[in-house]
């Protein structure tokens, strides 16, 4: 399956809202590389919090459809998601999650100051104030 149907395979809106081309366009050269990447914000399911996927995500979505998607496009690739809220966490082949505030950076460095990214995307807040403050931390 190509990152468009993994996507929607694993409900997530990536598709819906148009980044599934991007995403093909900027890393169809690395696929088969054994990549590590964190994703930002997996994807809560809790009704009235700050980026919840009520509402927005495909039907048969859970927490972390887009990880699940990033590991069936990257074969070789290991496979990490941050986020704040509990019902995000879980543990698959090739996937790890972590509890973890992006916009702390004692609570960044807590958690990734032993690890390299290759690829790092940041899903989670959407409100710009915080884009930026991930990336510096």
């Amino acid at each position: 399956m190509d990152i468009d149907q993994l996507f929607n395979f694993y409900g997530s809106d990536k598709t819906r809202n148009g980044y599934a081309p991007l995403y093909h366009s900027l890393f169809k050269n690395i696929k088969d590389k054994p990549i590590d990447l964190l994703e930002i914000g997996i994807g809560t399911m809790i009704p009235g919090v700050h980026s919840s996927m009520v509402g927005f995500s495909l039907p048969g979505y859970k927490p972390g459809g887009s990880l699940r998607a990033w590991r069936d496009y990257f074969i070789n690739g290991q496979i990490v998601g941050a986020d704040v809220q509990p019902d995000t966490q879980f543990t698959e082949e090739r996937i790890k999650t972590y509890i973890c505030d992006s916009l702390s950076i004692k609570n960044t460095t807590d958690v990734f100051s032993d690890k390299l990214f290759d690829i790092i995307i940041d899903d989670g807040s959407h409100r710009d104030e915080h884009q930026l403050k991930p990336l510096e931390n």
